[in-house]
């Protein structure tokens, strides 16, 4: 089944607002993608993008595991979109992301909890680390995030 999985399936963010350019690796409990910084991208302009987009790349690349998690427990048919994501920390290393720059993302369940999570993540530019992140995800029962008279 992972082979027919990708980042349209993974990932809720679809136009500008999917920064990830591909998944190197996932598995239930963590992923590796990669993204190049365009200038399409939120918080970019002509000088580069703002190093807070390192945090979006991390939840986006915790998107991909615990999202192939839920179709894997509960089928392809479920919604594994809706997660509500909390920045308990964030450690950014550079000040500025230069248009063309390749990160390489990586993302990590530390602890889970029925629809929580807390997920450790890094940013790396050629193999230095340039964000350090732990967020905190929810996500909604099905049933709560269905439209009214569904």
């Amino acid at each position: 089944m992972t082979d027919l999985l990708d980042l349209k399936t993974l990932v809720p963010h679809r136009g500008a607002m999917l920064l990830l350019s591909e998944i190197i690796s996932f598995d239930e409990g963590q992923a590796a993608t990669r993204a190049v910084v365009t200038e399409t991208w939120p918080l970019t302009t002509a000088a580069g993008a703002d190093p807070l987009v390192l945090i979006e790349l991390v939840a986006q690349t915790a998107a991909v595991n615990n999202g192939y998690e839920i179709i894997r427990q509960q089928g392809p048919e479920r919604d594994h979109r809706g997660w509500i994501v909390g920045i308990k920390s964030a450690r950014l290393f550079v000040e500025n992301l230069a248009i063309g720059t390749i990160i390489e993302i990586h993302s990590r369940n530390q602890f889970e909890y029925d629809n929580f999570r807390e997920i450790a993540g890094t940013a790396k530019i050629a193999g230095q680390i340039a964000a350090e992140v732990t967020l905190q995800l929810m996500q909604a029962e099905q049933e709560s995030i269905a439209p009214k008279g569904t």
